[in-house]
C-alpha cells in the first residue's frame, strides 16, 4: 500500500479514502424538488378545476351590480357591419363620413334574420347616417344621439332579436 498524506491524497493525486458530500446540500436539493412538485401540483389543479369556479364567481358578479340597465354583465352576440362611406347632409360644404358599427344583440347566440336582413340594417344605417349634418355628430353627446337613432330604426326591422348596443369601431368624418 502506498503512503498518504495527512490529506488523504495518495503521491498520484487520487485519494485514497473519500471525503463524505454535505448532508445540507443534498437536504436543500430534496426541499427545492419537493417544493417545484407542490407548485406544479397546486398549478395544475387550478387549470383543471378553477375555470369553473371563476367563471361562476364573474357571472354572479356581473349580475350583482347595479348599472342602469338590466341586461349588464350578459354579453350578446356580436355582428361585425362593412364601413360605411356616406356624404353628410352640410348644405355648404361637401363632407364625408366613414364609420363602421359593430352591433350587440339581447342573444347569445347568432341569429339567422340578421343575414337575412342584412341589406335592409344596412339601408337603415346609410339613410339615418346620411340626414346628419357635421353639427349633429361631432361631440359625444351627438354620437350618443346617432346610436340611439341607430338602435330604434334597426330594432324596427328585427322581429327575432333586439339590438342593445351598437359600438363605433371607425368614425371619421372629412
Amino acid at each position: 500500500m502506498t503512503d498518504a498524506t495527512k490529506d488523504g491524497r495518495v503521491e498520484g493525486g487520487t485519494n485514497e479514502f473519500p471525503v463524505p458530500k454535505s448532508k445540507k446540500k443534498n437536504m436543500l436539493l430534496y426541499l427545492g424538488v419537493g417544493l417545484f412538485l407542490a407548485i406544479v401540483a397546486v398549478n395544475g389543479g387550478i387549470f383543471l378545476f378553477a375555470p369553473g369556479l371563476i367563471s361562476k364567481e364573474a357571472a354572479e358578479r356581473g349580475q350583482g351590480q347595479g348599472t342602469g340597465e338590466s341586461t349588464r354583465g350578459v354579453y350578446g352576440h356580436i355582428y361585425s357591419m362593412e364601413p360605411f362611406l356616406v356624404n353628410l347632409a352640410d348644405p355648404d360644404q361637401g363632407r364625408y363620413l366613414k364609420v363602421k358599427i359593430v352591433i350587440e344583440s339581447t342573444e347569445k347566440k347568432p341569429d339567422e334574420e340578421y343575414q337575412q336582413r342584412l341589406p335592409e340594417l344596412r339601408d337603415s344605417v346609410l339613410t339615418v347616417l346620411s340626414t346628419k349634418r357635421y353639427q349633429d355628430i361631432f361631440d359625444s353627446e351627438g354620437k350618443k344621439k346617432l346610436k340611439e337613432e341607430i338602435i330604434s330604426k334597426l330594432n324596427q326591422l328585427v322581429s327575432h332579436f333586439r339590438v342593445k348596443t351598437i359600438y363605433f369601431t371607425e368614425f371619421v368624418v372629412q
